[in-house]
């Protein structure tokens, strides 16, 4: 179960055609999603998503999300709002049915994602959660900030790890 999105559903309540849901996150869960992620401010947070029965106790989720996240600029420090929309796909399985991994070279992007069924329960915001983080802009750039390096000054000695060195003994 996700600490952040709390958003789970008992495998046994899915319907044979399946579920489609549409959730705002509450308040609550946009400031737990703040701090978890070190954000500034998350205004809005909305998730779509369709949970399907397939096969031998499996189930397909699929969605998409929409945040806006207030992060602050790398580079000038100043806030900045931007918006992640990122759609997700995941496979879940019972625990049991889980296929053991294949041995040697895996290319993950080869591989479906497969998730298995926890407590009898498809975590749905955990996977939506998990998406959202890994959507967002790590080093948040306000448009045309750029970093100016400091001026090297001519006559200025040598600072750093080594300068105390230099102190001790004289170069030859």
């Amino acid at each position: 179960m996700s600490e952040v999105l709390n958003w789970d559903h008992a495998a046994a309540d899915i319907p044979e055609e399946g579920l489609t849901i549409e959730r705002a996150a509450t308040e609550k869960e946009r400031a737990e999603i703040t701090r978890t992620l070190d954000l500034v401010a998350c205004p809005s947070f909305v998730a779509r998503y369709q949970i399907k029965p397939r096969s031998n106790g499996n189930f397909r989720l699929e969605g998409s999300l929409e945040a806006t996240v207030e992060q602050t600029c790398v580079v000038t420090l100043e806030p900045l709002t931007n918006t992640v929309e990122q759609t997700y796909a995941v496979d879940f399985w019972p625990e049991s049915a889980l296929p053991e991994p294949s041995g040697g070279i895996v290319d993950v992007h080869d591989e479906p994602d497969m998730e298995p069924i926890a407590a009898g329960r498809i975590e749905a915001g955990r996977i939506i959660f998990e998406c959202l983080a890994s959507s967002i802009d790590l080093f948040p750039r306000k448009p045309g900030a750029t970093f100016e390096a400091p001026p090297e000054d001519a006559g200025a000695k040598p600072e750093g790890p080594f300068a105390a060195l230099s102190k001790i003994r004289p170069k030859p």
